[in-house]
């Protein structure tokens, strides 16, 4: 049960080690020409979603699991918003996609501005001592 813990704890912390594991496994094991990058971006995106607030906690122990959501939340928002005054008619499915896929975008980009926060954060207190 430990090692389960590990892993899952390794995947959390690690999101885009998830997305190139993913990304060969699909292009390996399935046949249809699907753009593989898109699956392994859809299910990284879940990921990202818990390793933001996890990534956050284990460096600064502070809670940002609410304020992630509450602002995917409020992209979804701006999205349909948009969408509806452009179209006549929404269609869900695009509508979705879109955001999914802007919300892979964000979520990556904040992921990499946390690590690399923590990592010059980390460098200076080294600096300082």
């Amino acid at each position: 049960m430990a090692i389960l813990s590990v892993i899952l704890d390794i995947f959390v912390l690690c999101p885009f080690l998830i997305l190139g594991i993913l990304y060969l496994m699909l292009k390996k094991f399935t046949k249809k020409s699907v753009n593989h990058f898109s699956k392994a971006a859809d299910i990284t995106t879940i990921i990202l979603f818990f390793s933001i607030p996890a990534t956050v906690k284990f460096f600064w122990s502070f809670d940002i699991g609410f304020t992630v959501l509450i602002i995917a939340i409020l992209i979804a928002m701006v999205f349909t918003v948009i969408e509806w005054r452009t179209k006549k008619e929404i269609e869900l499915m695009s509508l979705f996609r879109k955001i999914w896929r802007f919300l892979f975008l964000v979520l990556s980009l904040t992921y990499i501005a946390v690590l690399l926060v923590a990592i010059v954060q980390k460098i200076i207190i080294l600096l300082s001592v």
